[in-house]
């Protein structure tokens, strides 16, 4: 049984983000995660009280698990409340699970500038595939997209993106990007390669219906662009490694922050 361990807290983002998991996986465990440590630090030294704030924790993350129990009667739903800052908490628990979700925070100004969000922070951290949900209107059927980069394609990527639109009964659209002044030459070559990459896939995934989109313009522009109704968008984590400075400045994050779709953030390879 696969495990998928989400990040709740107060928001609506979060709960948004329990009740996508729960219906992508219907049959699976879900495990809600919550960590108190930074409500207990922003809050009034005549307020501290570690007791009550865990005890309203706990009543929380509870009752969004005997909702999605409720809802969804084949799904096996686990708490874990511990007295820990997100980050460090979720990052520790990516090593004993299949998946990650979070809720899609649209970072400020200043995180912007730095490292973004705590979900951009932990898709570059983590130790599995992380999805990070935004609050709104989701759209229920769309395709699954997964990048690809012809040069370099990525097996992970490819496998969950099949993967998640076997389990959906969902169709998938790889989508490859070009620059705008290739020549129709360079444009078959490169339509043929990556024919030649999604090949294997729909031969390992017959009941997929799967095609291929090569999309102009700057990769971090054009993969975001390129199917706006996706119901989820796979791209993997900087090859480079995810340092701020290759971090900041990949695709990846470009996708993350820009995405109005669930996306996907994986390994490149294992």
């Amino acid at each position: 049984m696969t495990t998928i361990a989400v990040g709740v807290d107060l928001s609506d983002e979060s709960e948004a983000a329990a009740q996508w998991a729960a219906a992508s996986a219907p049959h699976e465990h879900l495990l809600l995660v919550h960590g108190y440590a930074a409500s207990m630090a922003l809050a009034p030294l005549t307020e501290f009280d570690i007791d009550s704030t865990r005890d309203a924790t706990v009543a929380h993350v509870a009752g969004i698990a005997d909702l999605l129990r409720a809802e969804h009667p084949g799904l096996e739903v686990s708490t874990v409340v511990e007295h820990d800052f997100a980050i460090p908490l979720l990052t520790r628990l990516s090593q004993h699970v299949d998946m990650l979700v979070l809720g899609h925070h649209r970072p400020g100004l200043i995180e912007r500038l730095t490292t973004g969000s705590i979900s951009a922070a932990l898709s570059a951290r983590a130790r599995c595939p992380v999805v990070t949900v935004p609050y709104g209107n989701l759209t229920a059927r769309g395709p699954v997209v997964v990048a690809v980069d012809v040069d370099a394609p990525s097996d992970l990527a490819l496998d969950a993106a099949f993967e998640f639109a076997r389990t959906t009964g969902h169709p998938i659209s790889v989508i490859c990007a070009i620059p705008d002044a290739a020549t129709p030459a360079r444009i078959a070559d490169i339509y043929a390669r990556a024919e030649a990459v999604v090949e294997p896939w729909r031969r390992r995934f017959p009941e997929c219906t799967a095609t291929l989109q090569l999309v102009n313009g700057a990769p971090h522009r054009a993969v975001v662009r390129a199917v706006p109704q996706a119901s989820l968008l796979v791209v993997t984590r900087p090859r480079g490694g995810t340092s701020f400075p290759v971090w900041g400045n990949s695709v990846t994050r470009a996708a993350h922050g820009a995405s109005s779709c669930p996306i996907a953030v994986v390994d490149h390879s294992s």
